[in-house]
This record gives structure tokens, sequence and C-alpha cells, in this order.
């Protein structure tokens, strides 16, 4: 596979014990692969992806990239800062409530007006249409290049495969055998990767999607479709991959947390140092604990923590520390 990938992220990311959340929990040995350290503006999973399909735009001609996301979208944070460091423009349709902006610019909201982006909102029964909306903005616009929800296509997907690339000698210097490899499950795209990374090497990993929001089995069809267009575009096809996605912890949904969530998120953080935003990585922690808890980790397995990132959207929820004083 010869694909274009511009550098943007701080690679390879740290594998790190928690031993201290080990020993609170009482379960299996944690680790966590620190993709929140991928770079301070664009921390975070979505940057990989973004390697691609920002070298995709340049290579197009293109002067604009339009994608989407919710108004605290890690994914259109980070895009925003990417393609102003490559010299692009940036249009992000916004799902809101009420397809109005929020009274003010908070977390990642801030930080993608602060990088200049045009922020167009939509209300969510329009965001079902995102495809089209973006499609159309291009049309008008002449030269733009089109990147999907969470950059959740076969080629964002390529940043996961070298992210596995990255961890599986990282795994290896540290002895680490068939982990399971837990995350926050949202567009398809990181777990996507992970798969086809995985099939690649060989790797014996167990690989765990915790969806953030939407029912398993359209998150599993939708790694199923990516799968899919993967193999097809780019040839190949993962075997015998151990993966799952479990919709176990989604609470009240995506971007609503209870003070239960919060409660585990701010452990998590007074036991790491690490910051777990509610609406992504808070959810995937709150999951791991419950299921050790439930005794599905056991003391004589290893979990990697992939911590996808999402620290700027924490300043959108004031309840975080509220709840914990």
């Amino acid at each position: 596979m010869n694909q274009s990938r511009i550098g943007l992220a701080h690679l390879p990311t740290p594998l790190e014990p928690a031993e201290r959340l080990s020993a609170a929990w009482g379960g299996p040995t944690i680790w966590v692969k620190r993709d929140d350290l991928t770079g301070f503006g664009l921390s975070g999973n979505k940057v990989r992806k973004l390697e691609f399909h920002l070298a995709a735009a340049l290579d197009a001609g293109a002067d604009t990239v339009i994608t989407c996301g919710a108004v605290q979208s890690n994914h259109c944070r980070a895009t925003a800062l990417a393609a102003t460091r490559v010299g692009l423009h940036t249009i992000l349709c916004l799902r809101s409530s009420d397809g109005k902006p929020p009274e003010a610019p908070t977390g990642n909201h801030f930080l993608q007006r602060l990088a200049g982006a045009e922020c167009r909102f939509i209300t969510p029964e329009k965001y079902d249409d995102r495809e089209r909306i973006m499609t159309q903005a291009a049309a008008a616009h002449g030269n733009a290049w089109v990147i999907p929800e969470g950059a959740s296509d076969a080629l964002g997907a390529l940043g996961f495969v070298a992210a596995m690339h990255e961890i599986a000698p990282q795994l290896e210097d540290r002895s680490i055998v068939r982990p399971v490899i837990w995350h926050a499950a949202s567009s398809a795209g990181t777990t996507t990767g992970m798969i086809r990374g995985a099939g690649e090497l060989g790797l014996d990993v167990d690989i765990i999607g915790s969806s953030v929001g939407d029912p398993a089995d359209d998150v599993e069809h939708h790694v199923r479709t990516l799968l899919s267009e993967s193999t097809a575009r780019f040839g190949g096809s993962p075997s015998d991959v151990s993966w799952r996605i479990t919709d176990e912890y989604v609470g009240r949904g995506y971007g609503i947390s209870t003070p239960e969530e919060f409660a585990v998120q701010t452990e998590a953080t007074r036991l790491t140092g690490m910051i777990f935003d509610p609406a992504y990585t808070g959810k995937a922690i709150y999951g791991l604990k419950r299921e050790i808890e439930q005794g599905r980790l056991t003391p004589d397995e290893h979990v990697v923590f992939w911590h996808t990132g999402g620290g700027f959207a924490v300043f959108a929820y004031p309840e975080l520390v509220e709840s914990s004083e």
C-alpha cells in the first residue's frame, strides 16, 4: 500500500502502566496508550486519520476541507487546527440541539473558532442528511475535500492500521500477551483500523469498542461496511481477529453523563493524572470499571485502554468538578 500521508501527530505515543488504577480497581493489569499526547491542539486519535485525509486533500489541489460533528466534536476541533497548519480553510457542519450556535464558545468549539473554521449549525434532524449537506457545500465551493464524520472511512482507517504497527513492538517489549484493547467507539474508523492492522500483523489481541452512544448493532454494521470498503480499495482482509462492540455503557446517550459516570471519570483522573472527557473516553473508562466489577476482566489479563483524547471537551462539562465537591 502506497498512500500519501503527512506528519501531524507526535508519534509514537507512549504505552504506560496505570499502576494505581490497576491496584484500586482490583482487576487486570491496565495499560494506557496515550493518544491524548499526539500533540497539544491536535491531541487524540483523530489526527492519525487526518494525516491521510489532509494528504489526499492537498494531492487533490483542494483549498478547503469540509467535515461534520457535534459542537464539542474532537474530530472537528482537530480538523480545524490541522487544516490551518497545512494552509487549508475549514467548513464545519455542526450538530446542535436547535440548529443554533451555543451562547458561548467553550471546549473544542472555542478552539475550532480560534482556528478560523467556518461553523454552520444544523439540527439533529438535518444532521441525519449530513453527507448530502456536505456534498452540496463542496459543490458550491468548487475546490473542497469532504471528510466524513470522524474521518471514518477506508482512507481514515489507515491511521489506525499504522497505529497497530506502532503498538505491536511496544506490546512485545513489555511482554504483554493477548491484551484486551478497550477503546471508545463511535464512527467506527478507529475500530476498523485496529482490526485491519491486527490482521495484517497477526496480532493476538481482543479488540473491544465501547460505544459512546449508538446501539452496538449499528456500530458493528458500520465497522463491517468499512472493512469491506477497505478491502475493496486497498486489498487484503483481516482474518482471525477477535473483536466486538458493547453498548452497555452508553448511559443516557451521546454527550450526556450521569453523576455515577462523572464519579468514575473523576476517580480515574485522580488515580492517573489523565483527563477523560465525558462524551468519549469518560464513557469508555466508566465501562472498563464496570467490566472489572462484573468479573469479565480478570487479574491475570492485560488491558490496554486506548486513550483517544478529548481533554478540551471537559471544559464544556463544569458538572464534572461540581459532582466531586
